[in-house]
């Protein structure tokens, strides 16, 4: 008897391919889809469940746009890991439903790349050293 393949785990923002923010998306719109369909389509819980699927469909949609940019400048880099955190953090929520793969795509990513991360220990280091 084989294993299967383990899932690919994601380190940084700049691991993330279209089709991991395809596969969140597609997760998170299913599970706001069955909790739409429990609150029917009046009331204030059904105007926020609207609201929630076109944040989560804005994220997901400016991640897939800052995904093509070839050398995405600092402040692209920094929206890229915001989305993601953004996107996974609301499909954490959902961790009780049936589906749901808790390590599959949904890792939490904090740097770009690791030059970002170094950059930010050296911040932290730079800071330690100071002092407030």
């Amino acid at each position: 008897m084989t294993n299967p393949p383990s899932e690919r785990t994601l380190t940084y923002a700049e691991d993330l391919k279209p089709e991991d923010v395809r596969t969140l998306e597609t997760f998170l719109n299913v599970q706001l889809g069955r909790v739409y369909e429990e609150v029917g389509e009046t009331g204030e819980t059904s105007f926020a469940m609207r609201s929630l699927l076109r944040l989560g469909s804005d994220s997901a949609g400016l991640l897939y746009t800052l995904l093509t940019v070839e050398r995405p400048e600092a402040w692209q880099r920094a929206a890229i890991v915001r989305e993601w955190q953004r996107l996974r953090s609301t499909a954490h929520e959902f961790n009780h439903c049936e589906g749901y793969d808790h390590d599959r795509w949904w890792n939490q990513v904090r740097h770009f790349d690791a030059s970002d991360e170094t950059a930010e220990q050296d911040r932290i280091r730079r800071f330690a050293d100071v002092g407030p």
